[in-house]
């Protein structure tokens, strides 16, 4: 009688894990210091060059400390680089490329993520469910579309990525409403406002007014850039919209955390911090909306990313991520059509 001896993880492998696990909680740590101060330095690094510029001062004064946010930049880029190292080296360990993390299924086939893809057969062919075929009409000829047929198709398999096309669109909504804010207390408004005359003779180009407008119109273009699975314009690389939307949610977490906590404080009597007279609603309002936005954002921002990210130039797995249809109609025609990828 055989007896299967079941033997514990080998030193080199639990010492490999003890590595990946100190690697991501020294990322952790620069990353939360980084990220607490990093949205102050960057909006009042655009007040500051815009006083200079006009000569006005901002509606607030948030001061700019350059080696402090040269140091929490650091800190950011330094984390984040040790988080991918930390995320690189558990991929490794289980058998999956480290740069896309997807790995060989069963019988061969392509394993892919939580982002819904299909799974390929041993064959490289997609597995197609019952509905999944779609005709198109003659105005389909020669767009760009996910691979495997139309947008909304593509974007609706698998709860995660219609989750994150959900949280694209409520990153437009959450952006226009702190922007609508902003730009009408810069044309003169008094909505939010205790006293009407808090904020004196501004304008729009005033420092913390229209220069926050644009980063909401900014922040809106690219929730509906993620909800859509736009082609970056201009054959843009992918990395610059992720890479804004990482910058944005850094921005938007740690201030909606620190902000909210702040204001539960108020609430319980433990603090009391001046108001520039705006009324106490706003704040109870916007720190958990800057928190629910940066959420949102980079939801929205992982779930462009595994849309996109097409086949991996490392091991060669996954499928274009966009197909250019040729002239013609009909599945022949798309079993012709040239791939592109991001």
């Amino acid at each position: 009688m055989e007896t299967t001896h079941l033997r514990r993880g080998s030193r080199p492998a639990r010492t490999g894990a003890l590595a990946t696990a100190a690697t991501a909680v020294a990322g952790l740590a620069l990353t939360g210091v980084g990220a607490s101060g990093i949205a102050f330095d960057i909006v009042g690094g655009i007040m500051a060059a815009i006083a200079a510029v006009t000569g006005q001062s901002g509606v607030v004064d948030l001061g700019f400390d350059l080696p402090m946010a040269a140091a929490r930049a650091a800190a950011l880029a330094v984390g984040t680089t040790l988080l991918v190292t930390a995320v690189r080296r558990r991929r490794r360990a289980r058998g999956a490329c480290a740069r896309c993390g997807r790995s060989e299924g069963p019988g061969g086939a392509h394993a892919e993520g939580p982002d819904g893809a299909q799974a390929e057969g041993p064959d490289g062919a997609h597995a197609e469910g019952p509905g999944d075929a779609q005709a198109e009409g003659p105005g389909d000829a020669g767009r760009i579309s996910p691979a495997g047929g139309g947008r909304e198709r593509w974007q609706a398999r698998g709860s995660w990525q219609r989750l994150s096309v959900r949280a694209g669109y409520l990153t437009v909504l959450l952006a226009a409403g702190y922007g609508a804010l902003k730009v009408q207390w810069g044309l003169g408004g008094t909505v939010g406002l205790a006293d009407p005359r808090a904020f004196g003779d501004v304008r729009l180009w005033t420092p913390g007014l229209g220069d926050t407008g644009v980063l909401a119109l900014i922040g809106m273009a690219l929730g509906l850039g993620f909800a859509r699975t736009w082609r970056p314009p201009l054959r843009m690389p992918r990395w610059m919209p992720l890479t804004a939307a990482f910058v944005g949610s850094v921005m938007l977490v740690p201030v909606g955390v620190l902000g909210t906590g702040l204001r539960v404080a108020v609430a319980l009597g433990l603090a009391n911090p001046s108001l520039e007279g705006v009324s106490p609603w706003v704040f109870d309002v916007i720190y958990p909306w800057f928190l629910a936005w940066g959420l949102a954002m980079g939801t929205a921002a992982v779930g462009y990313h595994h849309r996109t990210r097409g086949v991996c130039r490392a091991c060669g797995r996954g499928r274009p991520a966009f197909v250019r249809h040729a002239r013609g109609e009909g599945a022949a025609a798309r079993e012709g059509a040239a791939t592109t990828t991001l």
